[in-house]
């Protein structure tokens, strides 16, 4: 009996603990545990923006960094898939989830090292660093700007520039990667193997949705984190606006870590087998023996009750001698499943395109819409989850209610991808007007910080610190390069600057259609920008004596960053509502014995060829269009300041490839797997072997 009843050992296993032991609250469990890892998903792309700039870290490296769940899953999804999959799976899913919850507690090892770092510290009111504020009076308008030492640059080198926090984030989503192969591949084929077939569809929309809803938490814990600074004790002199503000976001694994702790000992406690009272149903789902397999002996232990049958497996008879020779065979079987593998390569495509917006999204919503971390975990994070949690549930009850063909559910993932590529070329189009860095020239896409207003300033060693003069609506990289010898708090105690020399009052356009200016493109050559010969406007107005407020001057996004959110509801809407065709289409299309180690595979084919190069690739992407990166000492770190009509172009239009990429292959999955049954209607071992022999059949006559 102890394969079919709850508890921890054969010793704890009370009979009121045994009414749990039923599919219903192992759903509920497995999916509230998926809003838990969820969260942890959501939480890491929302605080990543923040891990950047704290270790100064490219968007490239940031890619690289994150593979380490992805190669983990490679190393292991198939021994993990393979041998888990004939053991008692809600077990070894517990030992993954508590595998991710370790991670959690790994990647705040960097805070716990470094803490918060040198220039985070010197912007707070606590380790006021007046090279950072430019704090200066009249009497010390000499020295807007302090050169940076020997002693600092070592400062820099051994803590900022450190490989340690990218190595040890690298081996948190190295172990995080077998929490995700084990929660995935065994926990979705235990409620598969353990529901009837026809309400398969409806349980999956339901433990999607559940996991869904972890989103929303992991936005609302990022907003909280993101709000905080990174060290909560100190009081900061920045706002969260500010680029330079970075946030708390250690704090919110400590949360999830000790959350995942429990529910990994909850769902320890589960059954190797549900029991049953229909022996129909069950024999549905029996573990047959896989084709070549050496020996295998099976038992059934049937306990009679008045209500019914319950039929125990896998019982201490039952015993399983795997061989490299079977695992080879089963390996064979599955890739040269046609249906599996199309789809499996759709899913490759599909991801690949969609990783710069899932990994990046903060980062491109600071770029395009000038929305802090925590603004874009509170605007977009509620949104998406409510058009997913949507798609889930209504794709869930129309499959559960209506029986579609597969050819119809096939069909839907064809719509959805050429949605998908309608959405990204209307994003293509939707950005905030702003006025660009004082000294960057757009169109030779160069900057020139350097002029005759702030030449004798010495602000060559200076990080990028913005300041925006509102009446021009102009952003300088710093109060240095605007050329202000005075700085003082405001009433709500931001530092401001004044008796500045560089501000006027001439929009972008007017340089650039200024005859001076564009003969001095010709004649001097790029490399030079001589503001002086920029025409002012003498309207009456000194504008050496106006104020400039820390942080760049506000972007007007209005109408197009509420078109954003609305595409992309929609967009997240459609791909959802064709997730639930999508796995039972894995599902249906192996034979009972191969289900979990096709899931297996699948999953090692996704994170070789999409996890891994997908991040990888649109960091590299995004690092093109950089303008201003931290060199400070010499080490390149992170990127200050993009180019955001580049950043937009070249990140939609990567994603278009890919994602049409994989419409087209979804139209090939749909030919191939028109036939399949999708409800065991048909009484068949291998059905889907079947329909595709069918299928080329016809293809050939």
């Amino acid at each position: 009996m102890t394969d079919t009843s709850c508890g921890l050992t054969r010793h704890f296993r009370p009979k009121w603990l045994q009414r749990f032991a039923t599919p219903r609250t192992y759903m509920v469990v497995y999916g509230l545990l998926g809003t838990i890892q969820a969260m942890s998903f959501v939480y890491f792309t929302v605080t990543l923006s923040n891990i950047e700039k704290r270790f100064k870290i490219s968007s490239k490296t940031t890619g690289m960094m994150l593979s380490g769940n992805e190669v983990s899953q490679i190393l292991l999804s198939l021994f993990l898939t393979y041998v888990g999959g004939q053991k008692n799976r809600p077990l070894w899913v517990a030992w993954g989830v508590a595998c991710s919850a370790v991670s959690c507690f790994i990647i705040i090892l960097p805070h716990v090292l470094y803490g918060a770092g040198k220039d985070a510290l010197a912007l707070t009111h606590e380790y006021m660093d007046e090279s950072k504020f430019h704090n200066y009076t009249e009497k010390d308008s000499l020295e807007l700007c302090s050169n940076t030492t020997a002693q600092t640059c070592k400062q820099y080198t051994t803590s900022d520039f450190s490989a340690v926090p990218t190595v040890t984030i690298f081996i948190s989503q190295f172990i995080l990667g077998i929490g995700t192969t084990l929660y995935f591949s065994l926990g979705q084929t235990y409620i598969d193997d353990n529901t009837e077939k026809t309400k398969t569809p409806m349980v999956l929309a339901i433990t999607l949705a559940l996991r869904t809803i972890g989103p929303v938490f992991g936005f609302l814990i990022g907003f909280i984190c993101n709000r905080m600074y990174v060290d909560p004790t100190l009081t900061p002199q920045i706002s969260e606006k500010d680029p330079r503000w970075i946030g708390a976001w250690w704090l919110g694994w400590i949360l999830l870590g000790v959350a995942q702790f429990l529910f990994a000992f909850i769902l320890a406690m589960f059954p190797k087998t549900m029991p049953r009272k229909n022996k129909g149903q069950l024999e549905d789902n029996l573990m047959v023996a896989i084709n070549g397999m050496n020996t295998m002996t099976k038992t059934k232990e049937l306990v009679g009750d008045q209500k019914g049958e319950k039929i125990q497996l896998g019982g201490p008879s039952k015993t399983v001698e795997l061989s490299f020779q079977d695992f080879l065979i089963a390996f064979k079987r599955i890739v040269t499943n046609k249906i599996l593998i199309v789809n499996t390569w759709s899913g490759i495509l599909y991801i690949i395109g969609a990783s710069g917006f899932i990994t990046y999204m903060v980062k491109y919503l600071e770029v395009q819409f000038q929305k802090s971390a925590a603004e874009s975990s509170k605007v977009t994070g509620p949104m998406a989850i409510l058009a997913m949690c949507l798609g889930y549930l209504s794709a869930g009850f129309v499959i559960s209610k209506y029986k579609p063909k597969a050819f119809n559910l096939l069909m839907w993932n064809v719509i959805g991808g050429i949605t998908f590529v309608a959405g990204q070329m209307i994003i293509l189009n939707l950005s905030c007007s702003e006025q660009p860095l004082v000294g960057y020239n757009p169109v030779l896409n160069r900057v020139d910080l350097t002029s005759n207003c702030n030449r004798e300033c010495g602000c060559m060693n200076l990080k990028y610190s913005p300041v925006c003069h509102q009446r021009s609506d102009q952003t300088f990289y710093s109060a240095c390069h605007a050329g202000c010898t005075k700085s003082f708090k405001s009433a709500n105690s931001q530092p401001e600057y004044g008796n500045c020399s560089c501000p006027f009052a001439m929009t972008t356009g007017e340089r650039f259609n200024n005859e001076n200016f564009k003969n001095e493109l010709t004649d001097n050559g790029p490399s030079t920008h001589t503001w002086t010969k920029f025409q002012y406007k003498t309207d009456g107005d000194n504008f050496s004596q106006d104020t400039l407020k820390s942080g760049p001057c506000p972007a007007d996004c209005g109408y197009n960053f509420v078109a954003f959110l609305a595409v992309t509801s929609v967009m997240h809407f459609i791909t959802s509502s064709g997730k639930i065709g999508n796995i039972l289409i894995n599902y249906r299309a192996v034979s009972v014995e191969d289900k979990t180690f096709s899931q297996g595979l699948s999953l090692l084919m996704l994170s070789l060829f999409a996890f891994i190069p997908g991040p990888i690739l649109f960091g590299h992407i995004i690092d093109t269009t950089c303008i201003i990166w931290d060199e400070s000492c010499g080490g390149k770190g992170n990127c200050w300041l993009y180019n955001k009509d580049e950043f937009r172009r070249k990140l939609n239009l990567t994603a278009i490839v890919f994602i049409a990429g994989g419409t087209i292959l979804d139209a090939w999955v749909c030919y191939l797997g028109k036939d399949i049954d999708l409800y065991g209607e048909k009484d068949s071992a291998h059905p889907v072997e079947n329909n595709t022999e069918k299928s080329e059949e016809k293809s050939e006559s």
